[in-house]
């Protein structure tokens, strides 16, 4: 591995996803509580929950992701070019749950298709002319769009996951994404990660009122809408972005996106502008240490800047 190298981010799409309805949003071109019958008319039994229900993951839809069909299906053969209507076939019929915080990845398929409904293009196009060209991050790609050199460049992905028994401890297509898109489906370096997340947070691609919509949290503990985080409540989900509160970092923005086969955190210090990210081209199921290795990065950092200050009588 090297700087150059180029993962699968997984769910550290979403919040790509989200900014692009809310640049529309700004826009005139839709409300984020517009609701589904608008846009998706095609789910009827969906038709009452709203864009912001979607993003904020308190929709109620059950996830394509959790579905064994879907499983069964990508564990046999996860080179498979999935189609948003074959992928949305898993929970077609299945019933809406209450709508309280639960993490879905089919909240954001919808979500994409409502940014190709409403801009009228693709949803590759919009990442491209919206967000990647003009920030600059030419590692960043959403397959089956990318250079051809891209594969070359990434990690073999390995999947650890008891639920794909087939492929358990074994290798994983690199560039085979179509089972994620608009939830997770991009390609990114690190670089591009951190050029991205310094512009997400910092408000440079968003208004104020949009900027102030992406953030606002609802409590994966209680479902209700809250200022921020603390000990006792120490993870909120904005729009495809979460605050949490980490044990050694403290309170940060971060979001660890995992696919099948790699796993990308971020996480970004408000009060510093600092941000670490990782990567490593594994999945777990269970037992994820991520998070913990973040914390001792943030640990050596600051010793090392403390050591660097200079020291007064």
């Amino acid at each position: 591995m090297n700087s150059k190298a180029l993962w699968q981010i997984g769910s550290n799409t979403k919040a790509f996803t989200s900014v692009l309805l809310l640049q529309l949003e700004a826009e005139g071109k839709l409300s984020i509580w517009d609701k589904l019958g608008k846009w998706l008319p095609q789910y009827p039994a969906w038709r009452d929950v709203t864009i912001k229900q979607l993003l904020s993951m308190t929709s109620g839809i059950p996830s394509y992701t959790e579905q064994n069909a879907f499983l069964k299906d990508f564990d046999a053969n996860p080179s498979t070019r999935f189609t948003l209507e074959r992928l949305m076939s898993y929970v077609e019929g299945l019933p809406l749950g209450p709508a309280k915080y639960d993490y879905s990845n089919t909240n954001y398929l919808l979500a994409q298709m409502i940014v190709e409904r409403a801009s009228h293009d693709t949803y590759h196009e919009r990442l491209a002319e919206r967000i990647i060209e003009p920030l600059g991050m030419n590692d960043t790609c959403l397959p089956p769009d990318c250079p051809p050199d891209t594969a070359s460049r990434m990690p073999t992905p390995y999947s650890t996951h008891s639920v794909l028994p087939k492929h358990l401890n074994k290798s994983l297509p690199r560039l085979r994404l179509s089972w994620a898109q608009g939830a997770g489906g991009l390609v990114s370096s690190l670089r591009d990660m951190t050029a991205w997340d310094r512009a997400l947070y910092s408000g440079r691609l968003l208004p104020s009122a949009q900027q102030r919509e992406l953030e606002s949290l609802v409590s994966a503990k209680t479902s209700k809408p809250i200022k921020s985080v603390t000990a006792d409540d120490p993870i909120g989900f904005g729009l495809g972005v979460v605050k949490f509160v980490h044990p050694v970092a403290g309170t940060v923005w971060a979001y660890e996106g995992a696919t099948f086969g790699n796993r990308v955190l971020h996480m970004y210090f408000p009060k510093t502008g600092m941000i670490i990210a990782l990567a490593v081209n594994s999945a777990v199921g269970e037992g994820d240490t991520l998070p913990d290795l973040a914390g001792t990065v943030y640990k050596t950092l600051s010793a090392q800047k403390a050591q660097a200050l200079p020291r007064h009588q």
